[in-house]
């Protein structure tokens, strides 16, 4: 049975995934500070490799135009050369341009050997930075789940609590307005007045009668 890596490898063989240290949106799933070492050390290895491939596609093209250019000098020292064909400066010359152009071929293949392996070596290490990347935000997405789900549970519990509290609050306002009510009844208004005076309860008692002059007005 294959390991999980391996079907991981094979499910991915094929896809083309963007250079990740080129993506800004990769820069913003993960800050400066989240960055783990292993991290750091794959973006710094793709970013060496991205920019050794720019350059020695630079270097390339610069070699060939020194290598045209030197080829379209050969051509006119081997003109001269039919014509002065005893010159020692013009053998010269030509000399010193033929060992000039084995450089450049020189140069040229051993770049064109290291650029044939860049592609495959940056496809290996933006890959295994796609895959710790993802294994760090899988992991964090699971971690945000459980904090979820443990304060989905907070929250229903404490809408529970409030309900009750609310109902609570409600029955201990209406007993305090019924019994106003009744003390106001039975006592009478200047009696009530004095006590709402002594007890501090003005603001209990101007509840209580607004309640009861809204339950004793007539329905229109």
């Amino acid at each position: 049975m294959p390991s999980k890596e391996e079907v991981f490898k094979t499910a991915l063989s094929g896809k083309q995934i963007p250079i990740l240290t080129l993506d800004h949106k990769w820069h913003r799933l993960f800050g400066q500070e989240e960055r783990t070492p292993q991290i750091r050390n794959l973006e710094n290895r793709l970013n060496e490799l991205v920019k050794r491939q720019g350059k020695l596609n630079t270097e390339s093209k610069d070699i060939k135009k020194i290598k045209k250019k030197l080829m379209d000098e050969i051509v006119m020292i081997a003109d001269k050369l039919l014509q002065i064909p005893d010159s020692m400066k013009l053998s010269r010359d030509m000399d010193e341009h033929k060992r000039l152009i084995n450089e450049c071929n020189e140069k040229l293949e051993g770049y064109e050997e290291e650029l044939s392996k860049m592609p495959r070596e940056i496809d290996r290490v933006n890959k295994e930075l796609m895959t710790l990347s993802m294994d760090i935000c899988y992991k964090k997405i699971q971690e945000n789940d459980k904090e979820i789900q443990a304060l989905d549970e907070w929250i229903k519990q404490t809408r529970r609590e409030l309900k009750k509290k609310v109902i609570r609050k409600e029955e201990k306002e209406e007993y305090n307005h019924q019994m106003y009510a009744y003390m106001h009844d039975i006592f009478g208004a200047d009696v009530i007045e004095i006590f709402d005076r002594k007890y501090n309860l003005e603001a209990t008692g101007e509840k209580t009668k607004q309640g009861k002059r809204k339950k004793s007005a007539p329905e229109s």
